[in-house]
């Protein structure tokens, strides 16, 4: 008596591989789309608003208060050796998440002449500068802090003494829930850094 073998069914199995496969390549598209999302509204973020702001200079003595469609605008400084400007803010962060300033650059393109830096530093809610190196600012979702903003006689520009130097925003840098980063520029107004080129 002979004995055939029963051809095996592979119908059910190809479809089942079928259906796996194309639920994880739907749950890898979507992972993309949320992390292209994610970087879309990171990169948009604008939340970082200044309230009350304080300004003032040790070691620069003052030339004459600027013009300004308003009245008196910044006032403009004499260059001198170690002397500094320092802008102190209070930021308001409006973005639904915490974000973290860690940073800050100058927004001008050519950068040089009579004001060097700014370079950042703690600062109290009345607007002190606290000693010490800058630690990083965690502002809570619609929360406030302080920062201050310090400009330097640039102990390396050249004479120029008719040349006026004005710093009017800077960019600052920020982490919003520890992982993306981006800047944001923030005018400065009244507040100006306004530095007259250095005497020889």
């Amino acid at each position: 008596m002979s004995q055939s073998a029963l051809p095996v069914a592979t119908g059910p199995r190809t479809i089942t591989v079928r259906v796996r496969t194309l639920g994880i390549a739907a749950v890898v598209l979507v992972a993309i789309g949320l992390v292209g999302w994610a970087l879309a509204w990171a990169n948009g973020m604008q939340p970082l608003s200044a309230g009350a702001w304080s300004n003032g200079a040790n070691g620069l003595p003052v030339v004459a208060p600027m013009p300004s469609a308003l009245g008196s605008g910044p006032t403009a400084y004499r260059w001198r050796a170690g002397g500094i400007y320092t802008v102190r803010i209070e930021f308001h962060n409006g973005a639904s998440v915490p974000i973290t300033i860690t940073g800050v650059d100058h927004s001008t393109a050519d950068w040089g002449g009579p004001l060097a830096g700014p370079t950042l530093q703690n600062a109290t809610r009345n607007f002190v500068l606290l000693p010490g190196p800058f630690h990083d600012v965690r502002i809570p979702a619609d929360g406030d802090r302080f920062v201050g903003f310090v400009f330097h006689a640039n102990p390396r520009t050249p004479c120029s003494g008719g040349s006026v130097m004005t710093m009017d925003s800077v960019n600052v840098h920020f982490t919003a829930l520890g992982v993306f980063h981006d800047t944001q520029m923030i005018p400065l107004t009244d507040a100006a850094a306004v530095m007259k080129g250095r005497t020889c």
